[in-house]
């Protein structure tokens, strides 16, 4: 019998690319990958976006009752996915601050653009506790007085790892704008190694076997670098189909 997927959400940060005439590449935005942990049951020293599976806090009630901004009409198109698609929102901000240490949280008014602005100190002890299950990621917000920003959360798509896999992941993917007052801070543990790049120098790089990629993050890539600006991605992230292509796997896995 297949293993049931677990329940998963992972984020495609992205930040307005500095023009380079050196490289023939018209793309204006560039992506972050982390190099899994040569140690990691799951994927190791694969290059991934940052995310992962669901954890018994982003389903607590206080967690929920500090959701904002959350697009509805999304929520509705998951239900297939979970009982309450809500908490995707909730997996998907808590797995980026504990791996990376960017917080998308907003006080509930406009800050700037809207995510939060902390010193790095106090996100990096924040971060630490979580990592150490000091502290959950509500009650970083409680104290803070914050909630979870997820209007800057962009929905991309949906990958449900295939039924052969001993480990399997149900993984909702969103697109977000590096907040420009925030520094990244690697959870050395599962991320080594950091990685900006357009997407089509990384899907380059995977062609040259300089880093390692599966299946759902070379078909994320694929997609993006259809697109210029990270305007246009965002206008067009709603037309991105939530179903694996198949003819993307057979080429995939040739």
């Amino acid at each position: 019998m297949p293993v049931e997927p677990k329940i998963a959400a992972t984020v495609v940060l992205l930040r307005e690319r500095t023009p380079d005439l050196k490289i023939d590449d018209e793309c204006e935005f560039e992506v972050f990958m982390g190099k899994r942990h040569s140690n990691a049951r799951f994927m190791s020293e694969h290059h991934v976006f940052p995310g992962g599976g669901i954890d018994k806090q982003d389903l607590t009630h206080e967690s929920k009752l500090r959701l904002i901004g959350i697009d509805n009409k999304i929520v509705n198109v998951l239900k297939d996915v979970c009982e309450d698609p809500s908490i995707l929102w909730i997996i998907a901000i808590r797995e980026v601050f504990e791996e990376t240490g960017i917080l998308m949280a907003s006080n509930g008014k406009m800050i700037s653009n809207g995510i939060f602005e902390g010193n790095d100190d106090k996100l990096r002890k924040y971060q630490r506790k979580l990592q150490q299950d000091q502290i959950t990621m509500t009650d970083i917000l409680v104290k803070e007085n914050l909630y979870y920003s997820t209007d800057h959360l962009k929905y991309f798509g949906r990958f449900i790892t295939p039924e052969l896999s001993p480990i399997r992941f149900d993984t909702q993917f969103f697109l977000c704008k590096f907040p420009d007052n925030q520094n990244i801070n690697l959870f050395k543990d599962e991320l080594t190694e950091g990685l900006w790049a357009s997407p089509k120098q990384i899907l380059r790089k995977y062609r040259k076997k300089e880093i390692k990629l599966i299946f759902p993050q070379w078909s994320t890539l694929k997609q993006l670098k259809k697109f210029k600006t990270i305007k246009e991605l965002f206008e067009n992230s709603e037309e991105v189909s939530s179903k694996n292509r198949l003819d993307d796997v057979k080429f995939f896995f040739r």
